[in-house]
């Protein structure tokens, strides 16, 4: 069962070190724009990696697919920030 926890701590490790890679590229982004404000969202990026997110919300209705459009304009280094923070945190090893 360790390696599980050890496989999820990783992963979230990963996540957040791509979110600073993400939020990094934002502000190399906003520097070549002459200082105008650069945020990329989840939805943005994840068409960026070709996996298009609007047929996912095609799919959905209702509550669902308001929460799922919410989630994919939030900027995207806060989302893998936080998915893996918290994904690192509740794994982490415990003394």
């Amino acid at each position: 069962m360790w390696y599980v926890f050890t496989a999820l701590n990783w992963l979230g490790l990963i996540l957040v070190a791509h979110s600073l890679m993400l939020l990094g590229a934002d502000e190399i982004t906003t520097i070549e724009e002459g200082g105008i404000l650069t945020v990329r969202s989840l939805g943005r990026i994840l068409t960026l990696y070709g996996a298009d997110p609007l047929p996912w919300l095609g799919a959905l209705s209702g509550v669902p697919a308001s929460a799922l459009a919410s989630v994919l304009s939030w900027p995207a280094w806060a989302v893998l920030f936080f998915a893996g923070g918290f994904t690192a945190l509740v794994t982490r090893e415990r003394m």
